[in-house]
């Protein structure tokens, strides 16, 4: 049974060990990311820089390695005393943010960070995280601006009809931009009825108004202000769209004289609106999918394909921060290392069909059995892990006890009665996670050495 670790212990000082560079650039290469981890205290150094980083910024990874110096030195300087906040910050800091980079060329870049700092073994603080271009983003943002202001412009320059209307609804002004907003003369548009020159709902919208309009000067109050859209009919049997802003004009003695009316062309804003509905709504359709397509990577960057809980990679991070937080409050936490008894004859026998079924039959009985707050890991092959937190070593046996007693109750369906053998330890304060998962494995090999489907702990 092979428990080392892939990434062994934190380095003290100095640059992260192979086997950390390996493992941090094969995450920033999964993601398209840049990948981080920089030394805060005691003195500053980047300890680890992806590849990535030149496609962003311009300087090879190389760069930042040697000179730490190089990270002020590009940030843009509006976002100097924000990068100044990160690179002091203390232990336990943890969140998105997004700062603005000088790339090498000179053009100016947006990256949107995931960072967190915490304290290593050692003593020494790291600040470790990645690094999303959203450049694009923005830029796609800034021209949306643009585009808006571009054709709030174009509605309010456009043609404008001027009109007075009577109480009676009669029309009696009209100003000649009206042929060429709706192709009607001025003589034709001020003698037309209401229904020649709305659609049926606008003309809804009128005599809504109107009803207001009469109910207000009746009850003595003053008429307010009137703004909608309406959709008006054109000679050649189109329509089109107008902002219509209606002013009561009240006579000397305050009475409503007649009502002044300004049409303004919005063809313009309404086609850029759908259009903005439009993509707006392609936006929404491909953000969910991307989404989607991240949790899905998420998922497989943590969990076994196979059996659908923690993978190895996973758990040994989790451990080892784990391992640190149960170290600085004291709170006891255990580990139980178990694997099937005899899993070769069950698939030499059955099949490796087989065998890849009984693993998920198997987690699911394990995992159905454990409390919220424990976690289960397929540490390699027929090798499970269960970390519990605030668990003693007494009350991780009698886990052990049950869970050898559950996966025995019943048999498998494709290989019959399947059993564990489980190893217990309780961290303690002297363990390092090497160590920790050292006595678990002897406990195991105890366990098996004592005819299987059994349990032994280690103190």
């Amino acid at each position: 049974m092979n428990t080392t670790m892939s990434r062994g212990q934190e380095p003290a000082h100095g640059h992260a060990t192979d086997r950390d560079g390996e493992w941090h650039r094969e995450l920033a290469e999964a993601s398209g990311d840049v990948f981080f981890v920089i030394r805060l205290a005691p003195d500053r150094a980047v300890e680890f820089m992806s590849d990535n980083v030149e496609s962003q910024v311009g300087y090879p990874a190389e760069q930042f390695l040697a000179d730490p110096g190089l990270l002020t030195r590009c940030v843009d300087p509006h976002d100097a005393a924000d990068l100044d906040l990160v690179l002091t910050s203390p232990p336990g800091r943890q969140e998105f943010q997004e700062l603005r980079w000088i790339h090498r060329d000179g053009h100016r870049v947006f990256l949107q960070n995931w960072i967190r700092t915490r304290e290593r073994d050692d003593g020494s603080v790291v600040l470790e995280g990645t690094s999303h271009d959203i450049t694009a983003l923005r830029e796609v943002e800034r021209m949306k601006t643009v585009f808006e202001e571009r054709y709030r412009l174009m509605a309010e320059s456009a043609n404008i009809v001027l009109w007075t209307m009577g109480l009676d609804g009669s029309i009696t002004y009209v100003s000649p931009t009206v042929e060429q907003m709706r192709g009607f003369t001025v003589e034709e548009a001020m003698n037309q009825p209401l229904d020649e020159i709305l659609t049926p709902d606008s003309q809804l919208i009128v005599a809504d108004y109107y009803a207001r309009l009469f109910a207000d000067m009746a009850q003595g109050r003053v008429p307010e202000p009137f703004r909608c859209e309406q959709e008006y009919l054109c000679k050649d049997g189109s329509t089109i769209w107008t902002e219509v802003e209606v002013i009561p004009y009240l006579a000397p003695d305050g009475s409503v004289s007649e009502l002044l009316g300004i049409t303004r062309d919005i063809r313009d804003r309404k086609h850029y609106l759908d259009e903005l509905k439009a993509s707006r709504d392609e936006v929404a359709v491909a953000n969910a999918a991307l989404q989607e397509a991240n949790e899905a990577l998420h998922r497989l960057a943590v969990t076994d394909p196979l059996t659908g809980v923690w993978n190895r990679r996973h758990a040994e991070q989790v451990l080892t921060a784990d391992l640190a937080e149960s170290r600085r409050y004291g709170a006891p936490m255990s580990m139980l290392l178990l694997d099937i008894d005899h899993f070769k004859e069950i698939n030499d026998t059955h099949g490796h069909l087989a065998g890849d079924r009984v693993l998920i039959e198997l987690t699911r009985r394990l995992d159905g059995n454990l409390r919220a707050s424990d976690a289960l890991t397929r540490w390699g092959g027929d090798e499970f892990i269960i970390l519990t937190h605030h668990c003693s070593l007494a009350e991780a046996t009698g886990l052990a006890d049950k869970l050898c007693t559950l996966v025995a109750a019943d048999p498998f369906d494709v290989a019959g009665p399947v059993s564990v053998s489980v190893g217990v330890a309780e961290l303690t304060s002297d363990d390092t996670l090497d160590s920790w998962l050292s006595r678990a494995d002897t406990a195991l090999y105890a366990a098996k050495g004592a005819g299987r489907n059994t349990v032994r702990a280690q103190a």
